[in-house]
């Protein structure tokens, strides 16, 4: 009998772990078939082929200490993911108008200036999203982001600021009121303290993506 409650005991314990790794696994998939950029900071080195995208998002009313649950039961996050997302926005760029399956993401903070390094042909922000809770699945609920955007970079950019988008929501996260201010001359302070003269912040607001014809 000791020996048929061992193995059971062990085939629990062994369950239980599987399910743990499991979690975590799909826990990792809503960042899996993508990559997450970097943000730069003075250490970092842009290649020919990457740009600096500097700018701002901001939801209003900004999310409260205790809005998000990102630690769900039952799951140990060893990637992170929940602490990547604590008071952030996923943001989606894209070469092409439209998201795709491979998605190339930065995961600025809400009401900072951001500083992400992407590769230079990804003039487009397809997605954005505040996630607010996760399970054991992934996202339970998101704040989802209006975006259709395009970045105005040309040859010879090293550093572009997009602008300050601010996100207006209701009490059902709902966005109800998208804004776009322009606070280069706070962006150009910013971007100085951090990376000295070693790159020119240019002014590149983003414009609507325009509607495709036909």
């Amino acid at each position: 009998m000791n020996r048929v409650m061992n193995s059971f005991q062990h085939a629990t314990t062994g369950h239980r772990a599987a399910f743990l790794v499991m979690a975590v696994l799909l826990l990792q998939a809503c960042t899996m078939g993508g990559q997450m950029l970097k943000e730069a900071d003075s250490s970092s080195i842009i290649a020919d082929n990457e740009i600096i995208v500097v700018g701002t998002i901001e939801l209003i009313p900004a999310l409260g200490k205790e809005e998000q649950e990102l630690s769900p039961s039952g799951v140990i996050d060893l990637a992170g993911y929940g602490g990547m997302n604590r008071n952030r926005a996923m943001i989606q760029f894209n070469n092409q108008p439209e998201a795709s399956n491979y998605k190339f993401l930065i995961n600025p903070k809400l009401d900072e200036m951001f500083f992400f390094k992407i590769p230079a042909d990804l003039k487009y922000v397809v997605d954005g999203r505040v996630i607010v809770e996760l399970g054991r699945r992934g996202a339970v609920s998101e704040i989802l982001l209006p975006t259709g955007l395009k970045i105005d970079a040309r040859p010879g950019d090293k550093a572009v600021y997009i602008g300050n988008l601010k996100y207006t929501r209701d009490d059902f996260n709902s966005i109800t009121g998208v804004k776009l201010t322009d606070e280069y001359k706070s962006a150009v302070r910013q971007f100085r303290t951090r990376f000295g003269g070693k790159y020119k912040l240019r002014k590149a607001i983003v414009k609507p993506i325009p509607p495709r014809s036909g």
